[in-house]
């Protein structure tokens, strides 16, 4: 199969490393694939060139240019794709627009997730949009839900596959016998949807309770009015050094490592890559029953469940996981691995891309 990839740019987010991820995986299966961008950032180019991609860029000269919808048309028709997919909403509008006619699959990527349910013009004209595509892929079957019941016209090409994770990378280590305090990590950006001063006054709890548990936060400032409530949710507390400041780093399988387990309490998420990421390393979850959560994080297999918005129900599953003695702790931590390597992994991800691209190719 001849596939034709598209996204804004090669720059460093996590879309883009998941279409280079796709494209790499399509190609090692054998299938003639190439990447098309409008912007030149390049931080994932050198992946695609190790794996023998070809990269068109087709730079968009002003914001509102149709520039790469016209040169997407003539790469269609140059590659004869049989498919096409496009990962962002943008990227996405400039597929739909420019395989008019052209006789190929279409796969668009849905990457967001929506708090509320709420339904902007903007999303509901790309939603519209989105009746040109033979399939709307979402990367959570939360997500994919989401938008069956919003735009019920799309229901029957709406799919969801969770993207897939470097296992090569996020490696599986021992969950580590506890001598001193439990210790648990908290991964992602300090912003309201993290539910951080929550998670704050819940372990102040749990340690009130007799649980020697501390936390250490990894993760970039994105909302200074937020880092705000949570200091102050500190100072409301006894806490001291059984919370940590991490910032953000680049060595999370390191720091996995030296951790018991993952808490991951959001008011909402898409798939949310810090419990991914933690299963893929052989730790268990503590994460809040929201987006995809439940279908990732087994209660007393791989971790533990508890609603975002109740601070004593974190409390009390930071209390129980502190009270497992070490061979459970070590026991979720091999079933995480194990769900990862059977679900998460890049390799389950592709193969689940290209049935679809299949199945719709068969259908045309």
């Amino acid at each position: 199969m001849r596939v034709l990839t598209v996204i804004d740019d090669l720059g460093s987010g996590g879309a883009q490393r998941q279409i280079v991820n796709l494209a790499v995986g399509l190609a090692a299966r054998g299938h003639d694939v190439r990447m098309f961008t409008y912007h030149p950032d390049g931080h994932f180019r050198p992946a695609l060139e190790a794996a023998g991609i070809p990269v068109e860029l087709a730079r968009k000269p002003s914001r509102f240019s149709p520039a790469p919808i016209l040169a997407l048309r003539r790469a269609i028709r140059t590659h004869r794709a049989d498919a096409v997919v496009a990962f962002l909403e943008t990227p996405a509008v400039y597929a739909e627009l420019a395989a008019v006619g052209q006789g190929t699959t279409l796969l668009v990527g849905e990457r967001n997730s929506v708090p509320g349910g709420a339904v902007s013009m903007g999303r509901a004209v790309k939603s519209q949009l989105h009746r040109m595509a033979d399939l709307v892929v979402a990367n959570s079957h939360a997500h994919r839900d989401w938008m069956a019941t919003r735009f019920p016209y799309l229901a029957d090409r709406l799919h969801a596959v969770w993207n897939g994770i470097d296992l090569d990378r996020f490696v599986a280590t021992p969950v580590p016998p506890v001598d001193g305090p439990v210790r648990l990590l908290g991964v992602g950006r300090v912003a309201p949807a993290k539910n951080v001063p929550r998670l704050i006054a819940a372990l102040a709890r749990a340690r009130a309770a007799g649980h020697d548990v501390v936390v250490d936060w990894a993760g970039r400032v994105d909302d200074p009015a937020e880092q705000a409530r949570c200091e102050a949710a500190l100072r409301a507390t006894p806490l001291g050094e059984a919370w940590r400041w991490l910032g953000e780093r680049s060595d999370v399988p390191e720091l996995l490592a030296a951790h018991h387990g993952v808490i991951a309490p959001s008011l909402w998420e898409g798939l949310p890559n810090a419990v991914c990421e933690a299963l893929a390393c052989g730790r268990p979850v503590l994460a809040s029953r929201v987006a995809d959560n439940a279908r990732l994080v087994e209660p007393d297999v791989r971790g533990d469940l508890f609603p975002a918005d109740d601070v004593e129900s974190i409390a009390g599953a930071i209390g129980r996981f502190a009270a497992l003695d070490d061979a459970s702790r070590a026991a979720r931590g091999r079933a995480a691995r194990v769900f990862a390597e059977a679900h998460l992994g890049q390799a389950a991800c592709t193969a689940a891309y290209e049935a679809l691209l299949q199945r719709a190719e068969a259908r045309a």
